[in-house]
């Protein structure tokens, strides 16, 4: 192999790896959502302002998702719902790009963080929340 044929070899390779690491920033891992979580906060709303916390409604909500992609939704420590949910890619209303989204009980959110500790989720329509979670 001649040393101009090494030379783009070379650049080639560490053009697909700088691609491969891009797209991996872009993945979230799915198995990060399997767990319990907390509703910690939900803003947002009509004017944008809004702050509901269990602490301000006097409602707790804890949402538990099973790697058998069902979740069960409890509401003061009562079940009050098992729905199967999808994480996949879709556009959202926001910008009309391709996001990630949690989808159950006939509702679509637009994953905005989740790791290990916090899950943050936006309603994918006008006037939403964010709704924070903690596990």
């Amino acid at each position: 192999m001649s040393r101009k044929n090494l030379a783009y070899l070379i650049v080639f390779a560490f053009f697909l790896s700088f691609c491969s690491l891009k797209n991996e920033e872009d993945v979230i891992n799915e198995h990060a959502i399997i767990g319990t979580w907390h509703w910690k906060e939900s803003r947002g709303g009509f004017s944008g302002n809004e702050i509901v916390t269990p602490e301000s409604t006097g409602v707790t909500i804890k949402l538990v998702f099973g790697a058998n992609k069902k979740v069960i939704v409890f509401t003061n420590d009562v079940e009050t719902g098992i729905y199967e949910y999808t994480v996949k890619m879709g556009k959202t209303i926001f910008d009309n790009e391709l996001h990630y989204l949690l989808n159950f009980n006939q509702m679509s959110y637009v994953i905005l963080n989740v790791d290990n500790k916090e899950m943050s989720i936006q309603d994918n329509f006008p006037d939403g929340y964010v709704l924070t979670y903690t596990k």
